[in-house]
């Protein structure tokens, strides 16, 4: 269903495939052949948030969409991917339509009759191999049922099921893993508005410019914090410096996420607390995690509570 309401959108500006008028109020007939159908649906800003982001996505909901033809009667010729070489009005442009002799809003199937494609371009030195390409096609037949929509889950791996992971994973930006992303980074983590280009002051000590190293620990208030409990578990001095504390967590296994949630406290002004009092949360939340992992007597870290009370008391 959802793949072919993503057909439905991105066809909508070419080949007239969605039924829709006024932004994204759709027209209901008793029958099929009485629904207005719109060859070209403008981004003029009418419509719904949701339906004005749709159609910004068009085009690259082209990447994903492959056809599967059976009976010839749903895909489009020339705007839907059903020859595995991408839409065809981009391979031939505009002009493609009169040298191979099919209509501009033709589906698959009206380019066959009595079981033979009707394709002209044979003759053509620039359509002569997408003119073989489609001869080799099997022609549309009714008696193989319906066409198929297919959804891209990576490359050359079309199903007929929708995977949002597997679509995000192909269009996300990729970068090289670094050695402390599982540190800092978790579920309940917030972005940084610096990503957004928004210079920020630290709400902590009143520092003007708030960067990571300033947070992660050249700032007093996070230090302390960090140095109250760390040090009492590592039985080892703290360091302020970036690097050698991200080394440290991530060699030990630790997370910085108590901190960073004071901080966003702070940002968005759930009031302040002292560092005696962050500590006593840290020290309470630590205690709650420890008793909802519930180990038992064999495992090795049955005894974590009697640790973290040996050197927090």
């Amino acid at each position: 269903m959802w793949i072919e309401h993503w057909r439905r959108i991105g066809g909508s500006n070419d080949a007239g495939s969605c039924d829709l008028a006024k932004g994204d109020k759709e027209i209901s007939h008793s029958s099929e052949r009485e629904k207005t159908q719109v060859k070209h649906v403008k981004e003029d800003g009418r419509g719904s948030w949701m339906w004005r982001k749709l159609l910004k996505l068009r085009s690259l909901v082209y990447e994903f969409m492959r056809f599967e033809v059976n009976d010839g009667r749903t895909a489009f010729f020339w705007f839907d991917d059903w020859l595995r070489m991408g839409r065809l009005i981009d391979i031939t442009g505009n002009v493609g339509t009169c040298y191979l002799g099919i209509a501009r809003n033709a589906r698959v199937n009206d380019a066959a009759r009595q079981s033979e494609w009707r394709v002209r371009g044979q003759r053509s030195q620039h359509y002569h191999e997408l003119h073989a390409r489609i001869q080799a096609e099997p022609v549309p037949d009714e008696e193989r049922g319906g066409d198929v929509v297919l959804w891209k889950h990576s490359d050359d791996n079309y199903k007929t099921c929708f995977s949002s992971a597997k679509t995000w994973d192909q269009i996300r930006d990729r970068r090289p893993v670094v050695f402390w992303s599982k540190s800092v980074w978790f579920t309940q983590g917030v972005p940084r508005m610096r990503a957004w280009g928004i210079q920020q002051g630290c709400v902590l000590c009143g520092e003007r410019d708030e960067t990571r190293d300033h947070i992660f620990f050249a700032c007093p208030y996070p230090f302390t914090v960090w140095d109250t409990l760390a040090n009492r578990l590592t039985c080892s001095r703290t360091d302020p410096d970036w690097m050698h504390t991200v080394q440290f967590v991530s060699n030990n296994n630790l997370q910085l996420l108590d901190k960073i949630l004071e901080r966003n406290d702070r940002r968005h002004q759930t009031g302040y607390r002292t560092v005696q009092q962050v500590v006593r949360i840290v020290d309470k939340a630590v205690k709650n995690r420890i008793t909802s992992l519930r180990y038992k007597s064999e495992h090795k870290l049955a005894g974590l509570m009697q640790r973290w009370f040996a050197v927090t008391g």
